[in-house]
């Protein structure tokens, strides 16, 4: 699924024509192609504003790495490919880890192919700018999608899951479920992804929130990934287990992994457990009674508001209005757009089992704003 203040450098890394044969590989590529595009940034960056013909607009969205939060992005950009008429791209970058230097080389392999819009996941929150920057200089314009970069940035806008106030949310749903006190542990994820930091400060502000009642009793990090999550649950809950009263993951990996070890191990059921976005493991978990609930985020609606936006901006010579009412959040940037967040509980999980993670009233309340973000002819 679906921000940061922790800066982190990456040695910049191979790059150049061995990328190519993945990126199409795992690219799905809608119908037409090629050409350079423009926007206006918040930032005050300005972009030529000229219009593409269709049969040259050429979109790309790009993953931060191999993770299954994305892979929705890649069924929206292949329907609108379709819809709109246009080449429509989803790329992961060739990496298992998000390394900066790759997703570099990614979109700079992807320029060279004519791509002229960009909606990225950014890997760290400030090694991509100069490449943002190279972007916006030659009229192509660039959203961050689903993490920020800080500002002063080169993007145009960032539209993401608020998740620092998703944190702090989930944090008090679970010390409410679990009486208002008690001892927790938080599951999160890699140190590579800014939004970890704000995540972890979200968390902190509704445990301090709790006057002392509520005790952060371990903090597991950097697991959000398929190899790393099982062990650490699995040896968290050996060892501190009994003296849980409930856990929260705010990553994907982690919840899937302790939705597993919670569903098949009764020993630790009394531990109240939150997770994160849509495994089938976590929906199933949650309507067998397993866990109590997950938060959801809207990768969908990111990928479609950044593809109809991007298709403005090139189609019919949009900028971005740098005084849209954009979110005003302590964060990476002043020009962040919330897509939305929400609690799927026992209550409510027949109504979200078995469909894609999605919340369609923030996006069409986001769409239907579209004159207020982007300034068209």
């Amino acid at each position: 699924m679906r921000m940061r203040q922790r800066r982190r450098t990456r040695t910049a890394g191979r790059r150049g024509w061995r990328y190519l044969v993945p990126l199409v590989a795992i690219a799905i590529l809608g119908v037409a192609a090629c050409s350079s595009g423009s926007a206006s940034s918040g930032g005050g960056k300005t972009a030529a504003a000229k219009v593409v013909p269709k049969s040259k607009i050429k979109i790309a969205i790009v993953a931060g790495g191999p993770n299954v939060y994305f892979t929705t992005w890649g069924r929206v950009a292949q329907a609108m490919s379709y819809q709109l008429g246009v080449t429509v791209t989803y790329v992961v970058p060739p990496t298992p880890t998000y390394d900066p230097s790759v997703e570099v080389s990614t979109i700079d392999s992807l320029v060279a192919q004519g791509y002229n819009a960009f909606a990225v996941f950014p890997d760290g929150e400030s090694a991509i700018k100069p490449t943002y920057q190279r972007l916006i200089s030659r009229g192509i314009p660039v959203f961050d999608l689903a993490g920020c970069t800080t500002d002063p940035t080169p993007a145009l806008l960032c539209y993401a899951t608020n998740v620092k106030a998703s944190a702090t949310y989930e944090t008090q749903v679970l010390e409410k479920a679990m009486g208002g006190s008690g001892s927790i542990a938080f599951l999160t994820g890699l140190l590579t992804d800014g939004n970890t930091a704000l995540r972890e400060q979200g968390v902190n502000q509704a445990i301090t929130a709790s006057g002392g009642k509520v005790k952060l009793a371990q903090l597991v990090s950097n697991i959000d990934s398929a190899s790393a999550a099982p062990p650490a649950v699995e040896s968290l809950l050996a060892s501190k287990g009994s003296t849980l009263n409930g856990m929260l993951s705010t990553d994907y990996y982690p919840s899937v992994a302790a939705a597993s070890i919670l569903s098949s191990d009764p020993q630790f059921r009394h531990v109240l457990f939150i997770g994160q976005d849509n495994s089938p493991t976590v929906m199933n978990a949650i309507a067998n009674h397993d866990i109590y609930g997950t938060m959801y985020q809207n990768d969908y609606g990111q990928a479609d508001v950044a593809i109809t936006w991007l298709y403005d901006i090139l189609s019919k010579g949009c900028t971005v209005n740098p005084n849209g009412p954009f979110t005003p959040i302590p964060g990476p940037t002043s020009h962040f757009i919330n897509s939305g967040y929400s609690l799927v509980s026992q209550a409510t999980i027949g109504q979200f089992i078995n469909k894609p993670e999605n919340i369609p009233s923030n996006t069409a309340q986001v769409l239907a704003e579209t004159s207020k973000f982007l300034s068209c002819p």
